[in-house]
């Protein structure tokens, strides 16, 4: 047994039982050591089946509706952190004062069981897929939270490529992709949702091993440009995370009184106002 004193045992190279990946990342959080876990994700990942392409998934997730409305067609893409999905979208597409049609997509492999991308092509190749399928032959909007911010890109600018562009992209407090941040911001971001995920409820095995998926993915993501015109709405309070900055890609940046939880819950209202005045310049 390893005489160092790393905080769990997995943590120090030893292999755990997937059952015990929630707990295992509870107690690195809680031993103030929790980016240094992040590549058990990633590692956990290797037990879930993967798909090439958006033609090899048996059931492809079908985009859910959040909001009945008037176009354009907003296209909402989560956060790949574990305890994201669909549901984060309700609170702001409840507050358009003019309600928009708006769809939420599911990243592939955040269902029960279900297949995660092979690749990063993979990943966007059903992305895509998906949001065209929900955008009813409309040219959508796309809306990305957090990370879902660079998914949303790189979605625009596969659908540029193949002549079916994008109206807009809308980035909701996208931090900065670089490499060189990514464990500490995903570090903070998860041990965020620990701390308020204090029932369990959120965060479990299955999605934890989908999140490392994608993190793993995300090391073969290039940017490239796209024509489609960027919001990013900047979350003004940054308790945590002030040394981690947006990305700075947009044309358009509208700061709104938010955390970067909050923006998406209690003061959704203010993202929704800004998204609203955007739309209709």
């Amino acid at each position: 047994m390893s005489t160092d004193a790393s905080p769990d045992p997995l943590l120090a190279g030893r292999p755990v039982g997937a059952a015990s990946l929630t707990a295992v990342l509870r107690r690195a959080h809680e031993a103030g050591a929790l980016a240094e876990a992040i590549p058990v994700l990633r590692a956990a990942a290797a037990t879930r089946s993967t798909f090439t392409s958006a033609a090899d998934l048996p059931r492809p997730s079908k985009p859910l509706l959040v909001s009945e409305g008037a176009p354009p067609v907003l296209v909402c893409v989560p956060s790949f952190l574990a305890g994201s999905g669909p549901h984060q979208f309700a609170r702001l597409a409840a507050s358009f004062e003019r309600r928009s049609r708006a769809k939420a997509l599911v990243l592939p492999g955040f269902e029960r069981a279900g297949a995660v991308p092979a690749d990063w092509f993979a990943a966007i190749d059903a992305l895509t897929n998906a949001a065209l399928s929900a955008a009813d032959g409309e040219p959508p909007v796309l809306v990305g939270y957090s990370i879902g911010g660079v998914v949303a890109h790189a979605m625009a600018q596969r659908l540029e490529e193949t002549g079916r562009p994008v109206a807009g992209i809308v980035m909701i407090d996208t931090v900065d992709p670089d490499a060189a941040a990514r464990a500490a911001s995903f570090a903070w971001a998860l041990g965020s949702v620990l701390d308020r995920d204090a029932d369990g409820r959120l965060v479990t095995d299955d999605n934890l091993t989908a999140m490392g998926a994608y993190l793993g993915l995300l090391e073969q993501w290039h940017p490239g440009p796209v024509a489609a015109p960027v919001l990013m709405l900047r979350a003004q309070r940054r308790p945590g995370d002030a040394d981690r900055p947006l990305w700075d890609i947009a044309q358009t940046t509208v700061s709104v009184p938010a955390d970067h939880f909050s923006v998406m819950e209690e003061d959704a209202v203010h993202a929704a106002r800004a998204i609203e005045g955007w739309l209709h310049r």
